[in-house]
């Protein structure tokens, strides 16, 4: 996540063994694979807190695994998080791109959705709708699940994986690749259209993380993107649109 070509040199080197990255890759796929079937969209549907708490703690398993991975090569963590900007100035700045960027992906897949339906790709029955909270206590757990999503995936997939898989053939694109195609993956639940739509937003997220050098604006993006997903969902809930 640096722009030096010294510390280019070293973003290239692997950040963990490989090993480790084809657990963290298998385990993310396992759970797509769940989330995936019928009988599972059905009992979450049911469930709405305890499914939140379960995908919070998911969520933070992911991120000490990759804590852990990082390790064992005695990577440090600022490496995946990016260059540190703690002035209230550069504070702002990333807001205010975080914003916009986010804004422009909610464009850009609204306009993918669209291009779905016209081509009948889009799932009949969307899992992220009946997971939408449905009461205030659900909306605040959503919220506090959505920033640890936020934070989570960002480090996971934009920090560990890019790193790990620009290793690989000492090409940063190829991160850029292999980690945005396991982001839409992972997604299983979201069906065949939403994984490669999520696709396309994480191949987005990985450019925003290399334009900015760090993962921050990312997060902030990527938090506000799943909170207001989940207020607007449960409005057009409660007003009988979906």
């Amino acid at each position: 996540m640096q722009q030096t070509n010294e510390t280019e040199r070293k973003e290239y080197q692997t950040i963990a063994p490989w090993w480790h990255t084809l657990l963290l890759v298998a385990l993310l796929l396992g759970f797509s694979l769940l989330g995936s079937l019928r009988p599972t969209h059905r009992a979450l549907s049911q469930h709405h807190v305890g499914q939140y708490l379960a995908t919070l703690g998911w969520e933070w398993l992911l991120a000490l695994l990759v804590l852990w991975g990082i390790r064992v090569r005695r990577v440090p963590l600022h490496q995946l998080l990016g260059v540190r900007r703690p002035s209230l100035r550069e504070w702002r700045e990333d807001f205010v791109l975080a914003t916009a960027f986010w804004l422009a992906a909610s464009i850009m897949l609204a306009a993918l959705g669209i291009l779905f339906r016209i081509a009948h790709l889009s799932t009949p029955e969307k899992t992220i709708v009946q997971l939408a909270p449905q009461n205030m206590l659900q909306l605040m757990l959503w919220c506090v699940l959505s920033i640890s999503a936020g934070i989570c995936e960002e480090l996971v997939f934009r920090g560990y994986l890019l790193q790990q898989f620009a290793s690989a053939g000492q090409q940063i694109y190829l991160g850029v690749f292999f980690s945005s195609l396991i982001f839409g993956i992972a997604h299983g639940y979201e069906g065949a259209s939403g994984m490669i739509a999520i696709t396309i937003y994480g191949a987005l997220f990985c450019l925003l993380a290399m334009r900015r050098g760090s993962l921050r604006t990312g997060m902030m993006a990527h938090a506000w993107h799943d909170v207001f997903s989940g207020i607007a969902l449960m409005i057009l809930k409660h007003a009988k649109v979906l």
